[in-house]
């Protein structure tokens, strides 16, 4: 076939749109990136044919390749954003940054807000506001991230309803980032009820070395978690502040429930 495309799979064809859909999924629940045979393997394909289809969303901006490594590229995180605003995070985003702007500003941390990307396999930043010191946490809206090892991800498995929750804990692939990347399901579950009691989820280094991050839910009007917001920055200067850092993350997660119309019992 011309241009490495299987038998149904020719460029336009339904299949093909399927299978693209199917390949940005996998590579945004993935921020290290795949190589073309995890790819093929993860979704029972080809590789002629993937390569064939990464090398048409290169060609867009849509995919990139780095040490043979498949990412998504600049052009999807455009598309994340414009899929976030029309999922309705506008409102969720416009509400937040008030307080991101001033949280940002107080703690001298870069502030961020994170969603549950819509096939629940990543954490998406929404929006985010960094710290204005020369050493600090960068980010982009609409990375990704992974959930099990960012405190943003603990949050939503702490707080989301079941059965998600317990079928992310049981199934889903854990995959160390760092040497401190927690891995381990019964840890993890830990973590996770831990989380839930004390109302905040906490990292150090898990996903990038000499990264922390600390993370309490937002919640919706009908009392559902819709987002995590979190503080990031270097271990060395998040660590001794923990107390009052995850103090300050979670009465600004509050509110922001609030201008949301959330009003626990």
């Amino acid at each position: 076939m011309d241009g490495g495309f299987a038998p149904g799979e020719q460029r336009g064809g339904p299949r093909s749109v399927a299978r693209v859909l199917e390949l940005m999924g996998r590579l945004a629940s993935a921020p290290e990136g795949l190589t073309l045979a995890a790819l093929a393997g993860a979704l029972d394909a080809p590789k002629t044919s993937l390569l064939g289809l990464l090398r048409g969303l290169a060609a867009e901006g849509y995919a990139v390749q780095q040490e043979a490594r498949w990412r998504l590229g600049p052009e999807a995180v455009g598309l994340a954003r414009a899929i976030l605003a029309a999922a309705g995070d506008g409102e969720l985003v416009s509400t937040a940054r008030p307080v991101l702007e001033r949280l940002a500003e107080q703690m001298g941390e870069t502030a961020m807000l994170a969603v549950l990307a819509p096939d629940r396999r990543a954490m998406v930043y929404a929006d985010k506001v960094e710290s204005r010191t020369a050493l600090r946490f960068a980010a982009t809206v609409g990375d990704a991230r992974p959930i099990h090892c960012t405190a943003s991800g603990r949050v939503m498995l702490a707080f989301l309803p079941p059965p998600w929750p317990a079928e992310f804990l049981r199934g889903a692939r854990l995959p160390a980032y760092s040497p401190t990347s927690v891995t381990d399901r019964r840890a993890l579950r830990r973590i996770v009820a831990e989380t839930r009691a004390q109302g905040f989820a906490v990292t150090l280094g898990e996903t990038t070395e000499g990264v922390a991050g600390i993370a309490a839910p937002v919640f919706g009007a009908r009392g559902e978690v819709v987002a995590a917001l979190m503080l990031a920055g270097p271990i060395a200067r998040v660590e001794p502040r923990i107390p009052l850092l995850s103090r300050r993350v979670c009465e600004a997660a509050g509110q922001i429930s609030r201008r949301l119309g959330h009003r626990p019992n």
